[in-house]
């Protein structure tokens, strides 16, 4: 089965049709523009010269020397757990300090309201992200793509799902975390890279994903939710948003691995984000505590995200499950199904 096969009868007209808020882009731009020199937002420093690239994002040839101290090397397995320590506790401060951007950027008493400034800055992360997925056309199909941390969802989607990503645009909180990342818009915290502090822009992220996706879904282009599929109750929604958005085919993609293999996956993936940026290179690894993937376990299911996708198996119009709990294998497809195939 593909998992992105349009039913029979979709209606593609105006797939072009990509209407934006009215002004949208110029509101933003003129926003930017406006916005004062050396604010992090800004295309000119505090002097009024250009803002050079972002540090961490500059290209260089693979066999190079890491740039900086010449005695760079990674951590040893000691100094990685130390650093683990403070991560964890320099997080903490953080949020009790009120550093979540959701504390510090909004200007209603239920953190609902963006300040204008930052509004701004969002709203040129939603244009930029519509912007790359000008090509994707408007045939109103979703995927659903769930599992744990470390599941390997991108590499599943890309390679051995049947999808042509090319013709999808992906809504990944996570990304948006990197996105913010380059345009330091997340928190500063001492000892941390940008990624690390990533968690102080939890909710800022939630929500400009869920805008992109509006503008997305009221044009009908196709999309991808990457998501962990934690909660039955936020997939269940997402799937009915989509369905009251005209979209016709809602797909599922779920990876399934143990809970230990997702702890000992995302830290490995931070530890190594950590040492490139050490390194000079990047911002660093995502880090996300064992002990959240650890209160996924479902006695019957092996993780809650596994639940949740047996949960609206029922709602799908076609899924499928790859099993990518062995390391060094290729994912492996283990089922798959849907509405369309109960119809043959």
């Amino acid at each position: 089965m593909r998992i992105d096969q349009p039913p029979a009868g979709d209606d593609v007209e105006n797939q072009d049709a990509l209407p934006e808020r009215p002004g949208h882009r110029n509101e933003f731009v003129q926003g930017l523009r406006r916005l004062p020199p050396g604010h992090p937002s800004s295309p000119v420093e505090a002097d009024g010269t250009p803002r050079p690239p972002e540090p961490g994002l500059r290209c260089r040839s693979p066999d190079a020397s890491p740039p900086g101290d010449a005695d760079w090397r990674p951590l040893t397995d000691a100094e990685y757990a130390e650093h683990v320590t403070q991560v964890r506790e320099r997080l903490d401060k953080a949020r009790a300090d009120g550093l979540a951007t959701e504390l510090q950027h909004t200007t209603d008493p239920d953190h609902e309201q963006w300040s204008e400034d930052r509004a701004v800055m969002q709203d040129a992360i939603i244009a930029d992200l519509y912007a790359a997925a000008r090509d994707v056309p408007c045939e109103r199909r979703a995927i659903l793509a769930g599992g744990l941390p470390g599941a390997g969802k991108s590499t599943v989607l890309e390679h051995h799902a049947g999808i042509d990503r090319s013709q999808y645009l992906t809504i990944n909180p996570d990304e948006i975390k990197s996105e913010m990342a380059k345009r330091g818009m997340i928190p500063e915290v001492a000892g941390l890279s940008p990624m690390e502090a990533s968690d102080l822009v939890h909710e800022e992220s939630s929500y400009v994903a869920k805008q992109l996706a509006l503008r997305a879904t009221a044009s009908g282009k196709n999309v991808i939710w990457d998501i962990t599929m934690s909660s039955r109750e936020s997939t269940e929604s997402r799937i009915s948003d989509l369905r009251a958005a005209g979209y016709s085919r809602v797909a599922g993609v779920f990876i399934d691995i143990p809970v230990d293999v997702g702890i000992r996956r995302s830290d490995a993936r931070h530890r190594e984000g950590h040492d490139s940026y050490r390194a000079g290179l990047g911002l660093g690894g995502r880090f996300v505590p064992a002990e959240f993937i650890g209160s996924q376990a479902d006695p019957d299911w092996g993780s809650r995200n596994r639940r949740t996708f047996e949960q609206v198996k029922p709602e799908l119009d076609a899924w499928l499950q790859f099993d990518n709990s062995v390391d060094g294998r290729a994912p492996v497809l283990v089922d798959s199904g849907g509405r369309e195939e109960d119809k043959r």
